[in-house]
């Protein structure tokens, strides 16, 4: 039986380590992690905050996904908003579940990033919808 996620794997351009660094480690707060040889002579780059991992890893025919996201949650979603959009990022709220405060952005790469009031997650507090 599955017991916990690990991590979420993402795709990115061969040679766009800076950009992933700026919005996972400076925008988004989380640390960077040394990926391990023979991995790193792979570019990409691992992030993590707490029990949070993401990877980005190279993909050659690099396409970014539009409909496939991880969901990350955050204490002040309002303020992230306010940080990504500062920083050129688009903001779209979702309102279809009224009883989660939660919106989307993409990463530098196009990939689609939700973020949502801690709390609001779907594993947390039991919440259905």
């Amino acid at each position: 039986m599955i017991t916990r996620l690990d991590h979420v794997q993402l795709a990115m351009p061969k040679g766009e380590e800076s950009k992933a660094r700026v919005f996972f480690g400076d925008l988004l707060g989380m640390q960077e992690e040394e990926k391990p040889e023979p991995l790193a002579s792979r570019g990409g780059c691992w992030f993590r905050s707490g029990g949070v991992i993401v990877h980005l890893g190279v993909e050659k025919e690099f396409l970014p996904q539009k409909k496939a996201h991880p969901a990350f949650c955050v204490k002040d979603v309002a303020a992230m908003a306010e940080r990504l959009k500062a920083s050129g990022y688009s903001v779209t709220w979702d309102e279809a579940l009224p009883s989660r405060v939660r919106f989307y952005t993409s990463d530098p790469f196009g990939n689609r990033i939700e973020l949502m009031r801690d709390g609001d997650g779907f594993g947390q507090n039991g919440k259905r919808g």
